[in-house]
């Protein structure tokens, strides 16, 4: 082998090196970016989580719970109750959630719901590690 070839192939290899590397840079960078976005969204999620138990906890939420218990043992709501009872029985509402059973048996709803379902679990599960892949 020549030198000049040799110095050819050498050349090539960095190059190819160099390629491969900013490649691989390149999509861990997107996987970085993906799981401090989860992170960041997951320390939201229990900031949230933590105000709405301090929120909860305070007279004012108790007194509204406890007028909201008292508003559903009242007649008028449970003569609503009975009115929403014979609207879910009727052929109409029957027939809509035959038509809406129908549209959820669809592949892009059915993808939608998968990919809430994993956000709202990350959300919720409090997962700091950002171990579940990017999409």
């Amino acid at each position: 082998m020549s030198e000049f070839e040799r110095r050819i192939r050498d050349l090539w290899t960095r190059i190819t090196a160099s390629l491969s590397g900013s490649a691989k840079g390149a999509g861990r960078k997107r996987g970085e970016s993906a799981a401090n976005l989860r992170k960041e969204a997951a320390a939201r999620a229990q900031q949230a989580a933590a105000k709405a138990r301090d929120l909860r906890d305070t007279d004012a939420a108790k007194k509204a719970a406890s007028a909201l218990h008292d508003l559903r043992q009242g007649e008028a709501a449970k003569r609503a109750e009975a009115a929403i009872n014979d609207l879910r029985s009727s052929d109409a509402a029957k027939k809509a959630e035959s038509a809406i059973a129908d549209l959820r048996q669809r592949d892009s709803v059915k993808k939608a719901e998968e990919g809430a379902r994993k956000v709202l679990h990350d959300l919720f599960s409090g997962d700091k590690s950002g171990s579940t892949p990017a999409s």
